[in-house]
């Protein structure tokens, strides 16, 4: 069994966070999420409690998939997997459309097919290939992470209706 805590806490500055953090596993605790809405973003407290804790699973609950590009959130994901190498497990999902237009003033387009591309975009990223091509929703040229890491992180797909449980079934 698993437990889980996800941060940050509400009313508690992110830098408050080290003791609580550092004492989770001696309580019982395995998991720490973070979520990524309209306080800190999804990967900082992470990369903190990388430092505080090498014991924890680390994990995004989720990322959405429209508000960052393909490469920056590889990037962030890669980064975070080099400090806690086989603890981290990117969580992503295609969000709302108040969140990806209304606060980040990015279209929300189709977010079957966005999640579905940013997906086999990761898969290719981590696994340190170069990644140049056309997708349904975007197209990427040449991108290739300086460091794929040693330890791709499990991904994982957040998902709701019909269709997104489908490409999460097959994916």
């Amino acid at each position: 069994m698993r437990w889980g805590l996800t941060v940050p806490l509400t009313g508690v500055p992110l830098r408050d966070h080290r003791p609580l953090i550092a004492e989770l596993s001696s309580l019982g605790y395995t998991d720490l999420w973070s979520a990524e809405v309209a306080g800190a973003d999804a990967f900082t407290p992470l990369v903190l409690a990388s430092e505080w804790d090498d014991r924890l699973r680390l994990g995004t609950a989720v990322v959405p998939v429209h508000t960052r590009g393909p490469a920056a959130l590889a990037m962030s994901a890669a980064a975070l997997a080099d400090l806690a190498p086989g603890r981290f497990v990117l969580g992503i999902g295609a969000s709302s459309e108040t969140i990806v237009t209304g606060w980040n003033g990015i279209a929300y387009d189709p977010p079957l097919a966005r999640t579905r591309d940013v997906l086999r975009f990761l898969r290719q990223a981590f696994a340190g290939e170069k990644v140049d091509g056309e997708f349904d929703s975007f197209t990427i040229r040449r991108f290739r992470l300086e460091k794929a890491p040693d330890v791709p992180p499990a991904i994982m797909l957040a998902a709701l209706r019909p269709q997104m449980l489908r490409l999460a079934a097959r994916e």
